[in-house]
């Protein structure tokens, strides 16, 4: 389990920083529609510019596209991670901190739909960066807790 809390952190924070350049390129006002963009699972502008690296970087479209992956990831990741950690015998810390880490990931996942689907306002959109924070310091929480564990003697 300690190593799924990494790699739930190492996603979090790669998905923290796409958000940045999501929010950097105001990339979330090119499709407000979700779970497709704009009726398409892939849109067709995705690699439009030379060289296609420039699009992981300077494309809204892709750009949003892989915060769209990277976000549901983590949902996906935190939630297996929940399903696996609750059958096992944890401490009651380290067992509100995983539950805690489920509760922010799906608050961070509706916080991120709601805030395309309502055109970006300004409260939710800084409400999401919010969430970005406290998902990443749960994560670190649970991952703190965890560390502790494999320090009792057995």
């Amino acid at each position: 389990m300690y190593r799924g809390v990494h790699g739930v952190l190492g996603l979090v924070f790669v998905t923290a920083m796409s958000g940045a350049l999501v929010a950097g390129l105001q990339a979330g006002l090119v499709y407000n529609s979700f779970p497709k963009m704009a009726d398409r699972w892939v849109p067709s502008d995705i690699l439009a510019l030379e060289p296609k690296l420039r699009n992981f970087t300077e494309n809204p479209t892709t750009v949003q596209f892989d915060h769209r992956i990277l976000g549901e990831s983590v949902v996906l990741m935190v939630t297996g991670l929940w399903l696996w950690g609750r059958k096992q015998p944890l401490p009651p810390r380290a067992r509100k901190a995983l539950h805690c880490l489920l509760a922010a990931a799906w608050l961070q996942a509706t916080l991120g739909v709601s805030t395309l689907l309502t055109y970006v306002p300004v409260s939710l959109a800084s409400s999401h960066q919010a969430g970005a924070v406290t998902l990443l310091s749960v994560a670190l929480w649970l991952a703190h807790e965890l560390k502790l564990l494999r320090r009792i003697p057995k």
